[in-house]
Parts: structure tokens; C-alpha cells; sequence
């Protein structure tokens, strides 16, 4: 080689601390000043201004379609929510249709997110919020990249004449007006809102986000599109980085199909269909999330700061626990896995047609794919990671933080990378098995093209003069190549540049079909495989079934289905009521057997789950009226070590008190329970019995028995919720004519008593009939009647007697009349009645 290097030359002495001399052109001017001014220049070239013109243009697209997909149905939601608020100043309604909160929206759709302050006070207290919603849209990202791309690929055909350097500063340059352009844009997208003059808010997009995500976004893109290529398409790291995306697009994209089928599938019939415009934005992070959970990974909250707290007053609209494959579509996610499966060997069977044949596995080419999708993965878990967070201060507390996301696991990356792998290995195995026994399928999974050049065991790539010395180089068997390899001057720029690529594995030997014992015996092993695979499926499917059977609130509703029946008994066994055994007296299907109106179940859901329980909400009616309990649902143990167990622990019960005023026992249904007997003072018969008790809720008939000398009416008590005021009924006893004529018998045994010595000196006769000395005395007329006070008293209509004192020596007497109404009581210790009359009116 030809020496270059000029004689040297006396050097002249230098301080030692002053830097050297920039290089300078043949007119004095620093390189890389003119490299930014030419590039300024071109800059406001028609090509450029034109190009500039069409990438605004496409992301404007982008965002206003998008942006549309969040306001129609924040619109819709507004619109009804407005309609029906009492408070105007708070209507969300007008905030939501102006050009304002289009912006806001377009600008959040760009910057994947919004800000949102507020301050509010009243009634002595006061704080203020400022906090961040990142909702990435990945959807959004991936059109404006592919978009830019294309367009960048379309117009500037020549651009890799430039070099590397060159197409970094012009891909620079378009980023950073671009991003400006959309900045300024999104900065007339603030939104100020305030509510009953107590709470102000203002929200708008994230402008640093914007920013950088336009910049970012369009500078990659471009630069990938027009830099000269520094390693060739064989390069290992790009042919990972090929099949990696390969393998995610395809996993993101076909998982959101699931997602977009399975929400219409079990649409609800009062959500409204523009609901659902809020998946087109989103379609990214879905299909990132069951893609995750496919791979058996997860979804997990994440909850800091004083945002703990809330949980018990956000419900079930914070997510509180891990979310896996099985709780997706209540535990019919599980089928997803089979999807998987088939996912899987599809995409290596294509990865593989993909990579150039060899006689082995080579297990250098394998590595590339996993490592690759794992940082794919991770950047792809953090961009679909949803949160709000920030700062709160409340009056004296001060200062609080806050955050609340959710997003893909980071162990469910690593599942996601070994999913990687599988495929990546499996590419150097299926598609030689697959031509061998069905060569039109291999065809119809990778191309013919690719078939065609895999079958012929030719490079999947062209061949580049670096790749190629580098493969003759270390290939003994390859002979000296006749061609020179071309030497570019030192004045000129390269428009390729490929890095040597090793020969990985020696070429692989001829295809030949199988033979027709092979494929018999592949058929058989096929069929095995197939059948042990449906076992497989079925189990996992029979698994699934029976634990979205087995879910919480599947508890709560067979619990109460079984109240709805009357079966009272296995309730009890399935809930132990708790208490003691008296009170439970009315816990029998004796006692609902003649209920009137028993509960019906109207709904149950669930609230929130956790790994331990379940909180669940069921809504139940009784006579047409709805009452909603709330039920907390415990994680048993497994069955077999795959049946999830739930044990519901509350039982429903209503507590009632039942109260009679005379008879201990009554009748609920078609149960019979004793009463406790009332307070009763001078050892007096107790006069009222009473009894607490806990009843299922209904509608329960009690009554008492009845007998000849007294009855009880049919009450109806009413157990309807357990936090209701006390259920409680009293029941009054009546007497029969039967007792009445009773009690009138004796008063008339008593008053022909009152006449007939020497009884007529009892103390409840008349005082004027208890005398020796009467010369006559009768009954004129019996009492036609008695007045029951209650059940235990009485007093008759008067008896009129006549009587007439013995004549004396100095005195003769008439015969008089006296009328008087005699009282008594009743005795019914021994259940029958016992009358006794004890006294007679004074006049």
C-alpha cells in the first residue's frame, strides 16, 4: 500500500492545557457547522417542506381519528350524565363537546396521557391535587411509526447516498419541528372546570410527553429509513430482531381480535355501543394483555401512597388483586391456552421456513429471538402500564402522594421471552417435519418464495460481498472466490457496509420425501399425539368449566337459591348460622314451608377478589321489593390441587321477635316453638309471652293453636333485610262463643248460690243475701250476658234477686230487689279454662 503520510514537520510548542484546534475547510469554516447549515438549508428545500407536509399530515390523521374514539363516548356519557344531574355549573356535558376538549383529547391520544390539577374547599376544609393519567396508546405509536416509515421509504428513495451521520441530522431536524408543530397545537387543549363553586380543575395534555413522543417516534423511523445499513439482513441480531417482531405483532394482534370478539360477546344491554370506540385506541395494550396472560403470565395493581386507603371506597373500580388467564371471561380464558399452543407453532413453523436450511439444529441461530422479544417485552409492559399518581395536600396533613397502576407483571416478561424460545427452537424443528408429511401446509405457512428457497437449502438473504468472504473464509470446502471485492474510495461514502456473518452450520443434505412406512407410522404417532393433546384440552377445558362454576359468587347464589326453595336445612348446612340453638328454632324448612312470599334471586356480581377472598354483592326481592346485601366470600382449599373452593361464611339472617298475650306456643310455617314467659308480679299468672328469634328472609304466616274457648288470628311477619328495623308481630287471643257461654254458666251457678244457704254467705255475694235471718230470697232473673276484659276477666249483666228479712216483733218487712252484676276471672295454667266468680257489684 501506497505510504501517505507526509514528512514530519517541527512542532511547534503548545500550552499544555489548550485544547486542539477544531479541523478547518479550505474556507475557514467548522465541518460540522456547515454539515447543520447545509442541512438547515435542505431543510426549507420544496422535497423537504413537501415530505414535512405528509408526516404532519399522517399524524394528524392518526390523532384525530383516534382522539374521535375517546370523545364519542365521553360525549355520549356526558351528555347522559348532564341530562340527569340537578347541577348545571358541574355539567361535564358542555366541557366535553367543545374544540377544546377535542384538543385536550388529540393532545392525550399524542402524549399518551393528561394532567390533571384541582383545588377545592368547603365547610372549613380544604386541598388541592395535581396528578398524571398515563394511558399509552401503543396503537397510536405503532401507526405514526409505520406511517412515517413509509411515507419517509416512498418519497426519499436515494436518502442512503447520505450516510449514517447525514441521515441523523436531517431525521433530527423533521423530529424536532414536527414535535413543535404538535406541541403548540396541544397547548390550546386546557380544559377548566368547577363544581358548586367549591371544587376548580383544569386539565390538559402531558406536553413533555407529547413532545417526546412525536420526536422519538418520528426520528427512529426516519432514521431507519434512510441510514445506510451497518450490518447485513443476515446479521444474527437482525435477524432476531426481524423474527421478534414478527413473533410480537403477531401475538398483539391476534389476542386483541380475541379481545375485541370476546367484549361484543358479552356485551351488557344498557352499555352503549360507542362505549366500545375506546378499544381502537387501546387495541395495543389489549392484545399486550391477554398475549401476556396467554403466555401464563399476569396482570397485577399497583398501589402506593395514600391511594391504599381508597380501595374500601373505590369498590371493585380499582383493581385490587393479580389477574391471570383463568379469571378472563369468567374462567373461560383458559381456552386461550389452546389458542396459544397453536399460536406457538404456527409462528416457528414460518420463523423457521424463514432461516436458511442446515443439516442440524443450530443452536447458535437460537438465542437471538428470546433475547431480543424479552426486551421487546419489557418495553412494551412499561409502555401499556396504566396509572394515575401525584401529589395531594389536604389541609393540615400537608403534602400526600399518591399512585395507582396496572400493567403487565415483570415475571410475566420473563414467561413471554421462554415463549420466545420455545418458538425459536421449534423453528429448527418443525418445518422439516411438517414437508415431509404435508409439504402443501409448509407452503401454505411460509410463502411459496420462502418454501421454495428453504426446501432448496439457499440463504433466506441476499448475499453480501462481506457475509460472503466471511462464510468462504471459515467454509473450507468453499474455494477462493474469482470475483475482487470492490474498493470504495476514501473520498467517497459506502452505501453499504455489511458485518461479517458466520457460517453457522455445514449446508444442509438434499429433501426427500417420507417414505410410506414413515408416514404411517407418523400418522399413528400423530393421531396419538392429537388424542393425548384433546385429553389434555378437555381436562383443561373440564378445569376451567368447573371453576368458573366454582367462582365466589356461584356461592353466594346457590346459597340463596336454596332460600328460594325453602330449603332451609341444607342452607344451614352450607352457612352455619352461628347461633345458639333456641334462636334458630325457626332456621328449618318446617318454618318456610308455608311462607307466603320467599326471596328471590335478582343478581349477584362480584365486587373485588383477592388471593384469600371475595367481597360480593347480591340483590334479592321479596314481594316485589329489592333489598341488596353484600356477602365476603373465603378462599378455601383446592380439591385435587386444580378445583378452586370458596366458602361463604355470613349466613342471611333477619332477626325477628314474636309475642303473644296469652298462649306460650305458636306456630310459624308449619314449625311450633315454645315462648318464654312474660314478667309477671305477686307470683300472678304471667299475662304475655314473648320470644326472639332469626329467620331466613320472607314473608312467614304465625299463628297459634287454637282450641273450643279461644282462637288467634293469622299475623304476617315480614323479615325482609337484616339492617331493617326488628321484625316483630304480636298476636292477640280472641275468645270463642264457647267460653262465653262458659263463663255465663257459672256466673249463673254462682248467683243460684248466692240464694241457697248456706253458700248465700259467701264473700262474693251480695252483702244484702250473706245473712241467717232471711225469711226468703230468689233469683228473679239470671245475668244474660258476659264482658270479657281480655281472657283472663269478666263481668256479667245484672242478676236481679229478691229477698225479704224475717218479720220482728216490732217491725214487718217487704220483699225487696236488688240488682247487681257479678266479676270473676279466668285460670288458664292448665290450658283449660278455670272460671271462679269472686264478687258482685256494690250497687
Amino acid at each position: 500500500m501506497e505510504n501517505l503520510q507526509q514528512p514530519d514537520e517541527p512542532k511547534a510548542q503548545q500550552t499544555p492545557l489548550q485544547p486542539p484546534p477544531l479541523p478547518q475547510t479550505s474556507t475557514g469554516q467548522n465541518p460540522q457547522v456547515k454539515k447543520l447549515i447545509n442541512a438547515l438549508v435542505e431543510l426549507k428545500s420544496r422535497a423537504s417542506l413537501q415530505l414535512l407536509g405528509i408526516q404532519a399530515a399522517a399524524i394528524a390523521v392518526i390523532g384525530i381519528v383516534l382522539a374521535l374514539c375517546y370523545l364519542i363516548p365521553l360525549a355520549s356519557m356526558a351528555n347522559e350524565s348532564g341530562s340527569s344531574s340537578d347541577y348545571s355549573d358541574a355539567s361535564f356535558a358542555s366541557q366535553i363537546n367543545s374544540f377544546k376538549a377535542f384538543i385536550a383529547l388529540f393532545g392525550a391520544m399524542l402524549g399518551g396521557g393528561l394532567k390533571i390539577s384541582g383545588t377545592g374547599g368547603g365547610f372549613g376544609f380544604s386541598g388541592e391535587a395535581h396528578l398524571a393519567l398515563s394511558l399509552v396508546s401503543v396503537t397510536g405509536i405503532l401507526a405514526i411509526c409505520a406511517a412515517n416509515f413509509v411515507v419517509v421509504r416512498k418519497l426519499k428513495r436515494s436518502v442512503r447516498n447520505g450516510g449514517w451521520k447525514s441521515a441523523a441530522l436531517t431525521s433530527g431536524l423533521h423530529a424536532l419541528v414536527l414535535a413543535l408543530v404538535f406541541l403548540i397545537i396541544s397547548l390550546f387543549g386546557k380544559l377548566s372546570m368547577e363544581a358548586m363553586e367549591f371544587v376548580s380543575a383544569t386539565v390538559s395534555p402531558r406536553y413533555a410527553s407529547v413532545f417526546f413522543t412525536i420526536f422519538l417516534t418520528i426520528f427512529l423511523t426516519q432514521f431507519l429509513a434512510t441510514a445506510p445499513l451497518r450490518y447485513g439482513p443476515a446479521a444474527p441480531l437482525i435477524t432476531g430482531l426481524r423474527e421478534a417482531l414478527f413473533l410480537l405483532v403477531t401475538v398483539v394482534a391476534v389476542f386483541a381480535v380475541v379481545g375485541i370478539i370476546v367484549a361484543l360477546i358479552n356485551k351488557d344491554e344498557d352499555t352503549p355501543w360507542s362505549i366500545y370506540f375506546f378499544l381502537i385506541p387501546l387495541l395495543g395494550t389489549l392484545g399486550s394483555y391477554l398475549g401476556a396472560l396467554a403466555f401464563l403470565g399476569a396482570l397485577a395493581p399497583n398501589v402506593s401512597g395514600v391511594a391504599s386507603s381508597l380501595a374500601e371506597f373505590t369498590g371493585d373500580s380499582v383493581p385490587t388483586t393479580v389477574f391471570r388467564i383463568w379469571d378472563f371471561a369468567d374462567g373461560k380464558g383458559a381456552w386461550l391456552i389452546v389458542l396459544t399452543v397453536v399460536l406457538v407453532i404456527v409462528v416457528a413453523i414460518r420463523v423457521g421456513i424463514h432461516r436458511t436450511r442446515t443439516a442440524g439444529i443450530n443452536w447458535q441461530r437460537t438465542w437471538q429471538l428470546p433475547v431480543v422479544s424479552l426486551v421487546l417485552w419489557m418495553l412494551l409492559a412499561w409502555l401499556t402500564s396504566i396509572s394515575l399518581g401525584g401529589k395531594i395536600s389536604a389541609g393540615e396533613m400537608g403534602e400526600m402522594s399518591a399512585d395507582i397502576s396496572f400493567g403487565i407483571t415483570w415475571y410475566s416478561v420473563i414467561f413471554l421471552a421462554l415463549g420466545a424460545a420455545v418458538v425459536s427452537i421449534l423453528a429448527e424443528l418443525l418445518p422439516l417435519q411438517v414437508y415431509r408429511f404435508a409439504p402443501g401446509l409448509l407452503t401454505a405457512l411460509g410463502g411459496k418464495v420462502a418454501t421454495h428457497r428453504w426446501v432448496s437449502g439457499e440463504s433466506q438473504v441476499p448475499a453480501t460481498p462481506a457475509s460472503a468472504a466471511s462464510a468462504d473464509a471459515q467454509d473450507p470446502t468453499v474455494g477462493t472466490p474469482t470475483t475482487a471485492m470492490p474498493v470504495t474510495p476514501p473520498n467517497e461514502v459506502a452505501t453499504t457496509s455489511y458485518a461479517a456473518v458466520p457460517a453457522f452450520a455445514a449446508p444442509a443434505p438434499a429433501l426427500e420425501p417420507a417414505s410410506a412406512t414413515s408416514k404411517k407410522k407418523a400418522k399413528i404417532a400423530g393421531f396419538g399425539v392429537l388424542g393425548i393433546a384433546v385429553l389434555v384440552g378437555l381436562g383443561i377445558g373440564a378445569v376451567a368449566y368447573l371453576n368458573s362454576q366454582r367462582k365466589p359468587e356461584a356461592q353466594v347464589e346457590q346459597y340463596l337459591s336454596l332460600l328460594a326453595e325453602g330449603k332451609a336445612a341444607k342452607a344451614g348446612e352450607m352457612v352455619d348460622p352461628g347461633i345458639d340453638n333456641a334462636s334458630r328454632a325457626l332456621l328449618t324448612d318446617e318454618a318456610m314451608a308455608n311462607t307466603e312470599q320467599r326471596l328471590k334471586v335478582v343478581d349477584v356480581k362480584r365486587d373485588s377478589k383477592n388471593d384469600s377472598s371475595a367481597t360480593v354483592t347480591a340483590t334479592y326481592s321479596i314481594n316485589g321489593e329489592q333489598h341488596e346485601q353484600q356477602f365476603s366470600v373465603d378462599r378455601g382449599d383446592k380439591e385435587f390441587g386444580l378445583l378452586d373452593t370458596w366458602e361463604l361464611n355470613e349466613p342471611l339472617l333477619v332477626p325477628v321477635k314474636i309475642s303473644t298475650d296469652q298462649v306460650s306456643e305458636v306456630t310459624v310455617g308449619k314449625a311450633k316453638v315454645q315462648l318464654n314467659e312474660g314478667e309477671s308480679f305477686y307470683d300472678e299468672t304471667p299475662s304475655t309471652y314473648t320470644g326472639d328469634f332469626y329467620v331466613y328472609p320472607g314473608i312467614y304466616s304465625v299463628t297459634a293453636p287454637s282450641t273450643d274457648y279461644q282462637q288467634t288470628d293469622v299475623q304476617e311477619l315480614r323479615a325482609n333485610h337484616p339492617d331493617d328495623m326488628e321484625a316483630a308481630v304480636t298476636l292477640t287471643t280472641t275468645a270463642t262463643d264457647k267460653l262465653g257461654k262458659l263463663v255465663l254458666d257459672e256466673v249463673h251457678k254462682f248467683s243460684t248460690a248466692c240464694v241457697t244457704p248456706p253458700t248465700n254467705l259467701d264473700e262474693g255475694c251480695p252483702y244484702e243475701l250473706q245473712a241467717k235471718d232471711l225469711e226468703s230470697f230468689s233469683v228473679k232473673k239470671q245475668a244474660d250476658d258476659v264482658m270479657l276484659d281480655g281472657m283472663n276477666s269478666f263481668e256479667s249483666t245484672d242478676v236481679t234477686f229478691k229477698y225479704k228479712e224475717a218479720d220482728t216483733e216490732y217491725i214487718d218487712y217487704d220483699e225487696r230487689e236488688i240488682e247487681r252484676s257479678l266479676k270473676g276471672e279466668i285460670d288458664w295454667s292448665t290450658g283449660q279454662p278455670v272460671v271462679t266468680v269472686h264478687g258482685s257489684s256494690w250497687w
